[in-house]
C-alpha cells in the first residue's frame, strides 16, 4: 500500500509539473528555473500527502518489527569508547566525556557531525568531527581541540597502540591507512604523517593486541602491520567470512565473529588453525573486546505482537557467560526512518582499564561493571 501511494504522489506531481509548465507564459517559462520548479513540485505534494490511516500504521509497524531482519553494519558505528576513568559519548554535534563512577560530564567539546571516536594506548580519548577534532588526556578536564580530519563513510578509527601522540584512520576506497599527529599548532586541515597500503581488504578490519592490523580479504584474511610485511591466511574449511575481527590475549590470535552468531577463535599461523569456538544465543549486532573479555550486542527474533529482544552479553575467551543483561524494548515505528531510530542508542563499547561496559547512543547511555554484575550508570 505504502509502494502505491508513493507511485500515485509520484504520478500527481508529474501532472503537477505539466500543469504548471503549461500555464506559464512562453518567456515566464524560460526564466523559470528547474529549482523553482521542483519547489512548486514538493509543495504541491506535500500538501497532497494525508496521514497514513491507523491501519495501514500499525501494518507497518508490524512489518517493521515481525518481518525485517536487523542486521550489524558494515563498519561499526564507532559512537562510544572507555579511556582511563572516563567515557567518550557521541551527541548530535558534540561529545561528552563522563567519568565512570557515576556518569557525571567532566568537559564537553562540539566538533560538529560526530564521525567517530576512539581511545590511545595512554587512556587519552578522541573524537573526530565535520568541523575538527578533540582530545582529552588522562588526567585532563579541558580537551584540546584539533584541525579537520578528512573521514568518509567506512572509515574506521583506530588509536595507535605505539605511539599515544599519533592515530590511524582506515579509508576503505583507497584501502589505506593514513597516520596522523596530535597536532601542536593551529590549522585548517589536519596533515598526513604517513600512508600504509592494505590492499585486498573487503571488510571487518582489526587491530590486534600488537597493534597489528587484520582484516578479511576474498580468499581469507590478511595481517599487516603498519611498518610491516604482509601476511596472507586461508580461512579454515567450514569457517564462514566474519563480519567482526576482535583481538585475543595472544598477539597471534583472534576471533572471527559470524553473522550467524558463532564465534571462532583462530590462530594467525601455517593452516589458520582453530583453537576453539561457541555459538552465540542470538544474532550479533555489535561485538567487542578487551584483554580478558568478549562483550556482544544481541538481537532477537521478537515473539508475535512484541517488539525484538535487545540483550548486553559479556563472556570469556571460551564462551562461557560472565554478564547478561536485557536491554529496554524499543518498538519500530512505522516511520520511513525506523531503522535508524531503533539503532541509534545501540552502540557498543567494553574498557580496557576497568572490567566496564556500556551500550548507548546520543540519547541514552548505559555502563555495568561486568565483574560485580551491577549497573554503574545510566544517563
Amino acid at each position: 500500500m505504502r509502494g502505491t501511494q508513493t507511485i500515485g504522489h509520484a504520478a500527481f506531481a508529474g501532472a503537477c509539473f505539466c500543469v504548471l509548465v503549461g500555464c506559464l507564459p512562453e518567456r515566464k517559462r524560460r526564466q523559470s528555473s528547474h529549482a523553482e520548479l521542483a519547489e512548486r513540485i514538493a509543495s504541491v505534494d506535500a500538501q497532497a500527502s494525508p496521514p497514513l490511516p491507523p491501519a495501514v500504521v500499525e501494518t507497518l509497524r508490524s512489518v517493521h518489527e515481525q518481518k525485517l531482519e536487523i542486521t550489524p553494519p558494515a563498519s561499526p558505528l564507532q559512537r562510544l569508547e572507555f579511556g582511563s576513568g572516563r567515557l567518550l559519548q557521541a551527541l548530535k554535534d558534540n561529545v561528552v566525556f563522563r567519568e565512570t563512577k557515576q556518569g557525571n560530564a567532566v568537559a564537553e567539546a562540539n566538533v560538529g557531525a560526530v564521525r567517530a571516536v576512539a581511545h590511545g594506548p595512554d587512556g587519552s580519548l578522541f573524537a573526530l568531527g565535520s568541523s575538527g577534532g578533540t582530545r582529552l588526556e588522562p588526567r585532563s578536564t579541558a580537551p584540546k581541540g584539533f584541525p579537520h580530519v578528512a573521514f568518509f563513510p567506512g572509515s574506521l578509527l583506530f588509536g595507535d597502540l605505539e605511539e599515544p601522540s599519533h592515530f590511524y584512520v582506515y579509508y576503505a576506497q583507497e584501502q589505506q591507512l593514513a597516520w596522523y599527529s596530535f597536532p601542536t599548532a593551529a590549522g585548517s586541515f589536519l596533515p598526513i604523517d604517513a600512508k600504509f597500503a592494505v590492499e585486498g581488504c573487503v571488510g571487518a578490519l582489526g587491530l590486534l593486541r600488537d597493534g597489528a592490523f587484520v582484516c578479511r580479504t576474498a580468499s581469507g584474511l590478511l595481517r599487516k602491520a603498519p611498518r610491516g610485511r604482509r601476511v596472507d591466511f586461508k580461512l579454515p574449511v567450514g569457517c564462514a567470512e566474519p563480519f567482526r575481527l576482535l583481538p585475543a590475549k595472544r598477539l597471534d590470535e583472534l576471533f572471527s565473529v559470524l553473522r550467524s552468531g558463532e564465534v571462532v577463535q583462530l590462530r594467525l599461523g601455517a593452516g589458520t588453525p582453530v583453537i576453539g569456538r561457541f555459538q552465540l544465543p542470538a544474532t550479533p549486532f555489535a561485538a567487542a573486546a578487551n584483554a580478558e573479555a568478549l562483550a556482544f550486542l544481541t538481537v532477537g527474533r521478537p515473539d508475535p505482537g512484541q517488539p525484538r529482544v535487545w540483550a548486553l552479553l559479556v563472556t570469556d575467551f571460551q564462551g562461557q557467560v560472565r554478564f547478561r543483561a536485557e536491554l529496554p524494548a524499543t518498538a519500530a515505528s512505522a516511520d520511513e526512518r525506523w531503522l535508524q531510530a531503533l539503532v541509534e542508542d545501540k552502540n557498543l563499547a567494553i574498557s580496557e582499564f576497568e572490567p566496564l561496559v556500556a551500550v548507548g547512543g546520543p540519547a541514552h547511555v548505559a555502563v555495568w561493571n561486568y565483574a560485580e554484575g551491577r549497573q554503574v550508570f545510566a544517563r
